[in-house]
Formats: C-alpha cells, structure tokens, sequence
C-alpha cells in the first residue's frame, strides 16, 4: 500500500508531462516563431527574405547555407490566402512547406512533384471554401495561423542574381489582396 500513493503521483505526472510535450509546448514555440518573424517587419501575409547564411548570421540552429529561405505567416481566421511559389529554372530543387500553430508540417509542394511552372496555391481554414482561381491547389490549414517556408537550393554554379529575382517570386496575400 505504501507505493500505491507514489506509484499514482507517477502516472499522473507522466501522463501531465506527456500531454504537456505534445499538445502545450509546440503552440508556445511556434508563437515565438511568428511573434519573432512579426518583430522582424512581416505581417501575416507578408513575405521575409531572409540573407544567404553564413556563420555569422544564422538565427536557426543548423540551417543550410546551401539554400535561400523565404517565410510568411499565414493567418486564414477572415479569409483564405493566396500562395505562388517560382521553381528554379537552373534546375536546382525548390520546396513550399506548411506549418500549422503546433509545428506539425501538413503539406509540402516541390519542383520534384509537378510541372516547371510556378505553384499557385489557395490555403484556407474551411473545408468548405473553394474560391481558388483555376489551377490553383487548395489546401485546408489545421489551425488559423501558422507559417509558410520556401527554400530554394544553391550551389557554386547559381547565379545568384536571378536565384534571388526567382524566390521573390514567392508570394503571400490574402486572396482578396489578389
């Protein structure tokens, strides 16, 4: 009988850990991600550039200075959101990544999966709402807000003059923006 007390403050603070690590955790991390891009002068909407990486100016922890990062954070609460993402022409790999509220990735577009030509996508927070232009896909985002990461590889053949002309190409706007 005497473990019996311990043995349950055990459980319930193991079952409290675990509830904590998977559902309470990623929210305020990914919080801090579009609190920090917000800070950094792009609204929900709105498209960061980030600068080439080097060792000096990295702000994640082991990114690729091998690619070119372009992120924006989405918010579908009042209205769906419009996405075009420019593929390569060099030939380099080119991805679009969704991230809901909770870090969990729920969709991804490449170069590798679909035509040359440029990725038009509708991200909308109703299953309902299909307003998407012809051609584009529509995705349903899981959560109202989140983030959008682009990332185009380079190498030492790139030329980075219309490697960066492309990934300005990447664009986010609320659909009625458009």
């Amino acid at each position: 009988m005497r473990w019996l007390l311990p043995l349950g403050l055990f459980v319930v603070a193991a079952i409290a850990g675990f509830w904590l690590a998977l559902n309470a955790i990623p929210g305020v991390i990914m919080g801090k991600a579009m609190d920090r891009i917000g800070a950094l002068g792009s609204e929900a909407g709105d498209v960061r550039h980030a600068p080439r990486l080097r060792e000096d100016n990295q702000t994640i922890v082991r990114a690729s200075p091998d690619m070119l990062y372009s992120v924006c954070v989405y918010d579908v609460s009042e209205e769906p959101v419009a996405v075009e993402a420019p593929w390569p022409a060099d030939g380099n790999y080119a991805s679009v990544s969704f991230y809901d509220a909770r870090t969990n990735n729920f969709a991804v577009f490449s170069d590798r999966n679909g035509d040359a030509s440029p990725v038009g996508i509708v991200l909308t927070g109703n299953a309902l709402e299909r307003d998407a232009p012809a051609g584009a896909h529509t995705i349903v985002a899981p959560t109202p807000r989140g983030l959008i990461l682009y990332r185009r590889v380079i190498d030492a053949d790139t030329d980075m003059t219309a490697a960066e002309t492309e990934r300005r190409g990447f664009t986010c706007a609320r659909l009625s923006d458009e």
